[in-house]
């Protein structure tokens, strides 16, 4: 009895230790299957769904869904087993303090920013005329959303060479004209990366959805821009706002061009001018084209009609400008030229409309009273003439009212038949009205020098 009461004590003591052992070994079992499969994720074999949202890398991915990704691990220690690497073309999803901002901001549902490496660490990168460098050679890039679509950003502008350094990649996204990427945010370092899918597998996952692009350098140092379907395009637009369509006015077209290459000259978009002096007011007066309201508005890139119009809706103060109800013409140019030694395309839109003046009565009733006065005078310093001595000895004062009062009548008939018709008056027009103050003057100042020689 005691050998098995001593027995049954020993097995009630090693039973945890049994149960802790067990769960060593479970434990130690589950670590290296957790080591295999994230192994098998680093190689490819299995993948991890991350999710997407946004419209930066279509075509190739969709605007919202998961999709499959290799898992990438820069730790030191991983990389000297396993090491991987990043080369141009991978697809990275990577993750850092602006990410994480910028997808709070816009309420996205996505692990990281999603974007496609172009350049990595010892490249030299150019963005010019649309195209990308590296290294010097310009990229085909059948994956992005439109040909010739890439253009500088703040923190790399165009025609400004990158030299990517250590442990940093140059990343884009697929549709170039809305992907915030290098361009905005800088180069991301390969230890924010998290998930990647390499070149070499996109082609049999994605390439349907990839445009040809063997002849996208066929339209280098050429605008892209259709006219009238941006017009079309316009128009549309503002009859579902009940405005009138606009006529495309082929002198505005020019004035604009004029504008446009101004602008480029003297890296100047500013509507007022202050570089060069010459304003969409004096491109209309070269080209001989005058309206009582009109605007400019210029965007740089290039831009099919769709993009332009797009990316248009999206500056600000454009809807104001483009839904502007008095606005009757339209003229569009395009003008391709250097900009600080770089290629470049300047868009720029003139339109114009005539808006009534809406004359007061008081106004309109104060220049026919004055005209009644100038008349009513008239007669009696004409009649000086006839009174010899008195002429000859003050001919030059008599001849200089009289003809005063004669261009004041002939101007004041001018502008009141133009009040009466609800007329803008002309620049010379305007011109008499400023004048008038200095006439009438001149005209008192005579009348009593005169007066004291009677």
């Amino acid at each position: 009895m005691p050998k098995k009461k001593s027995s049954a004590l020993l097995n009630f003591i090693l039973w945890p230790v049994r149960i802790f052992f067990f769960l060593l070994r479970l434990a130690f079992l589950v670590v290296i299957i957790l080591v295999i499969w994230f192994l098998l994720q680093m190689f490819g074999v299995f993948t991890v769904k991350v999710p997407v949202s946004g419209a930066s890398m279509l075509p190739t991915l969709p605007e919202k869904g998961r999709i499959a990704f290799q898992r990438y691990l820069y730790h030191p220690m991983v990389q000297r087993i396993l090491p991987q690497s990043l080369e141009r073309g991978d697809i990275v999803v990577f993750e850092n303090e602006e990410t994480q901002a910028e997808l709070l901001a816009q309420e996205k549902d996505a692990t990281g920013f999603v974007k496609r490496v172009v350049g990595v660490s010892g490249d030299r990168v150019e963005i010019r005329d649309g195209f990308v460098f590296v290294n010097g050679n310009v990229v085909s890039e059948p994956y992005t959303y439109k040909a010739r679509s890439t253009f500088g950003g703040n923190e790399v502008q165009d025609c400004q060479e990158v030299r990517v350094p250590k442990d940093k990649i140059f990343v884009l996204g697929d549709n170039r004209k809305i992907s915030m990427d290098s361009r905005q945010i800088g180069l991301v370092s390969i230890e924010d990366v998290q998930f990647y899918i390499p070149y070499q597998k996109q082609p049999d996952i994605f390439g349907q959805q990839w445009r040809d692009a063997s002849a996208d350098f066929n339209a280098e140092h050429t605008s892209l821009f259709n006219t009238s379907q941006f017009v079309d395009l316009l128009n549309k637009a503002r009859k579902k706002r009940n405005l009138s369509t606009l006529k495309y006015e082929p002198l505005l077209e020019q004035s604009a061009k004029l504008r446009a290459r101004t602008m480029l000259e003297y890296d100047e978009f500013d509507s007022e001018a202050p570089k060069s002096g010459y304003n969409m007011e004096d491109a209309m007066a070269d080209v001989g084209y005058s309206n009582t309201v009109f605007g400019e508005f210029p965007l740089t890139g290039y831009y099919d009609a769709q993009e332009l119009f797009d990316a248009f809706m999206e500056q600000p103060g454009a809807k104001e400008f483009l839904f502007n109800e008095h606005y009757e013409d339209i003229g569009v140019s395009t003008f391709v030229g250097d900009l600080n030694g770089c290629p470049a395309q300047v868009v720029v839109q003139h339109l114009a409309g005539y808006v009534p003046p809406n004359y007061g009565k008081a106004e309109i009733a104060a220049w026919k009273d004055g005209l009644v006065r100038l008349r009513g005078i008239q007669a009696g310093w004409q009649k000086l003439s006839e009174y010899d001595e008195f002429y000859s000895e003050h001919k030059t004062d008599v001849d200089r009212i009289n003809e005063i009062i004669a261009i004041r009548i002939q101007r004041f008939e001018i502008i009141i038949v133009r009040l009466d018709a609800n007329e803008w008056m002309t620049n010379e027009e305007k011109a008499w009205v400023e004048q008038d103050a200095s006439l009438g003057e001149e005209q008192n100042s005579i009348a009593t020098r005169l007066n004291t020689k009677n």
